[in-house]
C-alpha cells in the first residue's frame, strides 16, 4: 500500500509539471514586416496542409499549427490527423517549440493554424 502512495504521489509531481510547461515566446513581426519563406519551407507546408486535409475530403480532417522560423529558412509543427486530437489538446506552443528545438534555437512563429495562414508571408527561391 506504501508503494501505491509513493507512485501515485511521484505520478501527481510529473502530471503537475507538465500542465505547466512554459512554451517558447513566439517571435514577433514589426508592423508591415513579412516573412521571407523560402520554397523549402513552402514545400513543407503544402506538405503538412495534405496530411491534414487529404484530398478527398472538402475541408479539414485534422487539426494542425505550422511554425517557421522568423527567417522563414526552417519550420516545425505540430498537429493530429483524421480528427485524433482530444478537444482542447493541441497548443500552438508544441509548433512553436518543436520549430526552434529542430532549428538551433533560432526564434519562430505560427505561420498557421490548419490551413489558414495568419502572417504576411513571399516566397523566394
Amino acid at each position: 500500500m506504501r508503494r501505491f502512495m509513493l507512485t501515485a504521489a511521484i505520478l501527481s509531481a510529473v502530471l503537475a509539471a507538465g500542465c505547466g510547461t512554459q512554451h517558447s515566446k513566439p517571435a514577433e513581426l514589426a508592423s508591415g514586416e513579412k516573412v521571407t519563406i523560402t520554397q523549402a519551407t513552402w514545400d513543407a507546408y503544402i506538405n503538412y496542409k495534405q496530411w491534414l486535409m487529404p484530398k478527398s475530403y472538402s475541408g479539414p480532417v485534422g487539426d494542425g499549427y505550422f511554425a517557421v522560423t522568423k527567417d522563414g529558412k526552417a519550420w516545425g509543427l505540430t498537429g493530429c490527423p483524421d480528427n485524433s486530437c482530444d478537444a482542447g489538446t493541441l497548443d500552438k506552443g508544441d509548433a512553436l517549440d518543436v520549430c526552434k528545438t529542430r532549428n538551433g534555437g533560432r526564434p519562430c512563429l505560427i505561420f498557421a493554424h490548419q490551413e489558414d495562414i495568419v502572417v504576411p508571408y513571399e516566397i523566394v527561391n
